[in-house]
């Protein structure tokens, strides 16, 4: 048992022993190839600084957008509140639609255009393709278009050589982005805006050509308040009639009892002749601010045919008006904006390239590299020792 033990304990100090040795070794093998791996480090930092100080200088100009939804939110500023303290309210699908504009083609086309900038951001055109395809290849490389989940937030980056063309395209995109929106912002809130925005001309000309029919006729026939104007016209005509009845009834009981020469029997009929005769220019005799009693009728038809024109197409008018009025406020609700937060602005360090920390990544690689280099060589020269002590071995066998 105690043979078993103490060959257990020699066991594990070999193996620290060995450890040891194997440690030991590694660090030789390091200290003599300490040239190989200086070396390298030195040649790698050193081409990584003159390589970095030889590149273009690439500067960032950077615009900030938040959509602005027309429709206001039941939670009110708590929204706005929440942002600030990090948490997203629903504003996920205006944020995508934004996106989506940003990186369509119509954008990127629009931009290039305005700003020309084929000539300036290609330095070389491919005979065998087109122009615009390139340079929109060219513009995916220098845009990045990024969005904050939680605050809205949309970030339009441009990186290039020139800061003040960086700026311009970072501008100009926020530019094409509210002229695309006002321009495509077709909800069906504005579809019915438009639809009744034109009922509403056709309905407002009816309405001016109606009152102009009754106004002419008004001035035509003299008659304001044609209801009015006849009421004592008819009223007249009543008491004639009735007047005109009584003094019949009169003449017939004075013929019958007097002669016919008898100045009472004259005198009535005097007074009916009269009577006749004013009710002849009252039912014959037109002109005045009056009509006569046989033109009433037509008049008043023309009068109330052209009123009731006019009264509908008011009434009509005042409908399409309230749903005009409500149309325009469901399309303000429905319509998308974007605010700008910050405005692109003229960068004066370039962001590219990053000598620090492209120097500290190959200096901290090279010296991987060298180690892994050292070990490499180390074990070629042990594999070279051990052909050659098997080759001088083989004659000595022999012999």
């Amino acid at each position: 048992m105690e043979d078993l033990k103490k060959k257990q304990d020699n066991t594990q100090t070999v193996y620290y022993e060995d450890d040891e040795i194997d440690l030991y070794e590694l660090w030789l093998t390091l200290k003599k190839r300490k040239s190989v791996i200086i070396g390298l480090f030195i040649f790698a930092v050193f081409a990584t600084a003159v390589i970095s100080f030889v590149m273009t200088p690439i500067y960032r100009s950077t615009a900030s957008v938040i959509p602005v939804s027309g429709s206001q939110s039941p939670l009110g500023n708590l929204a706005g509140l929440a942002a600030m303290a990090g948490i997203s309210i629903g504003q996920s699908d205006e944020s995508q639609k934004i996106m989506a504009v940003l990186k369509s083609r119509t954008i990127k086309e629009n931009v290039i255009k305005r700003l020309n900038l084929i000539n300036i951001i290609l330095d070389e055109i491919p005979e065998d393709r087109d122009p615009m395809n390139v340079a929109i290849e060219a513009l995916d490389d220098m845009v990045s278009i990024s969005d904050d989940k939680k605050t809205g937030v949309i970030s339009i980056s441009v990186d290039f050589k020139d800061p003040q063309i960086a700026k311009k395209i970072a501008d100009t995109y926020v530019d094409e982005l509210q002229r695309i929106l006002n321009e495509k912002a077709l909800t069906v809130a504005k579809l019915n805006r438009i639809f009744l925005e034109k009922q509403l001309e056709e309905e407002e000309e009816k309405l001016k050509k109606y009152q102009l029919e009754l106004a002419k006729f008004q001035k035509s026939t003299k008659l304001i308040e044609p209801q009015e104007q006849l009421k004592g016209t008819m009223e007249l005509y009543g008491e004639l009639i009735a007047q005109k009845i009584n003094l019949q009834v009169q003449l017939r009981r004075l013929e019958t009892a007097l002669s016919s020469g008898n100045p009472k029997i004259e005198m009535i009929k005097e007074q009916l002749r009269a009577i006749d005769q004013q009710i002849k220019e009252l039912e014959e005799k037109s002109g005045g601010a009056i009509p006569s009693i046989s033109e009433a009728p037509e008049k008043m038809t023309q009068y109330i045919d052209l009123l009731r024109k006019l009264k509908t197409s008011e009434a009509v008018y005042e409908t399409l008006l309230k749903a005009y009025e409500q149309a325009k406020f469901q399309e303000a609700k429905e319509n998308l904006y974007v605010q700008v937060i910050d405005n692109a602005f003229l960068p004066d360090k370039p962001v590219k390239p990053k000598k620090a920390l492209m120097i500290a990544v190959s200096g901290v690689s090279s010296l991987f590299l060298g180690i892994f280099l050292a070990f490499f060589l180390e074990w070629l020269e042990g594999i070279k020792r051990r052909k050659k002590e098997e080759v001088e071995a083989m004659p000595q066998a022999a012999v």
